[in-house]
């Protein structure tokens, strides 16, 4: 999710920079109380064109609870295939179809049930907002796996050997980790209000603070980031480490912005030729 959502928000920043407005393509789904509200807060450009071009086009719920259900799968299976031609793709669709059909027919049937959590008493959206994830981290298990054994051998592990005594073990051997999981979660389910007065302190700030603060963030990132970093497209070319570097082009010849800046190469000069490649990329971002 966090990948995802995160290139999505980067195109949509970058679009805005040159003009263009992208609507947001997610909307903190895992603080979804109910499974069809998952997937209206979940990669929303996907989830609309299957809801416009084949839902409603089978008739959406126009024709009856049958076939709402039947259109319901349908819609689901070819969104898994839609990810690849394999079938935990299949039982991934399968699986969420089947959810959305059962949610949908408890809010005919059964009083009190809704299709999101702001229509909830607060108790009741908490109980959802678990049991959504759940439902949702079930669904992974399929999409993930390599293959339907490794999925298989999942499934058995937690439903089978699962040893809750070894949680302390983990949670006390991975506590920075389980820490930064920690921060996640709590700035996911933030309100909504919290978001937008980040933003506004963010836009209304003075030019100077803005460049220090994108320039602690990128410095963050590269202090966490993993020994194996994966560069973004526009980076495919590399320096070999004992090769002289003496401007910017010769260090990122494939990149297309115009980094050959006076400035950019004083810096890598500067290091002796020898440059690190996170610090001079650095360097580029805050210069730009």
């Amino acid at each position: 999710y966090c990948d995802f959502s995160g290139y999505s928000d980067m195109a949509i920043g970058i679009a805005l920079l040159l003009g263009f407005h992208f609507n947001k393509n997610f909307d903190s789904p895992y603080k979804s109380a109910t499974i069809t509200e998952f997937w209206r807060r979940w990669h929303i450009s996907l989830s609309s064109w299957l809801k416009d071009y084949l839902y409603i086009s089978l008739g959406g719920n126009r024709k009856g609870h049958l076939r709402t259900y039947l259109n319901l799968i349908v819609t689901m299976l070819l969104g898994g295939l839609w990810h690849g031609a394999a079938w935990r793709f299949v039982l991934w669709g399968g699986w969420h179809s089947a959810s959305l059909a059962v949610h949908k027919w408890f809010m005919a049937h059964v009083p009190g049930f809704k299709a999101q959590g702001a229509d909830m008493p607060r108790w009741r959206r908490i109980i959802g907002i678990v049991v959504t994830f759940h439902v949702v981290c079930f669904g992974w298990i399929m999409f993930r796996a390599s293959d339907l054994q490794t999925a298989r051998n999942m499934l058995s592990q937690i439903f089978t050997d699962f040893k809750p005594e070894l949680i302390p073990q983990v949670v006390s051997g991975y506590a920075a980790v389980m820490g930064l999981m920690a921060v996640g979660y709590l700035l996911h389910l933030m309100p909504v209000r919290s978001e937008l007065w980040a933003q506004r302190t963010v836009t209304e700030s003075p030019l100077p603070v803005k460049v220090v603060t994108i320039a602690v963030l990128v410095w963050a990132v590269m202090l966490i980031k993993s020994a194996e970093i994966q560069p973004f497209p526009i980076l495919i070319a590399e320096t070999p480490k004992s090769a002289p570097v003496r401007d910017s082009k010769q260090l990122y010849p494939s990149f297309k912005l115009p980094v050959n800046s006076r400035l950019t190469n004083a810096y890598i000069r500067s290091l002796g030729g020898e440059s690190s490649g996170n610090i001079c990329y650095l360097w580029i971002i805050i210069c730009y």
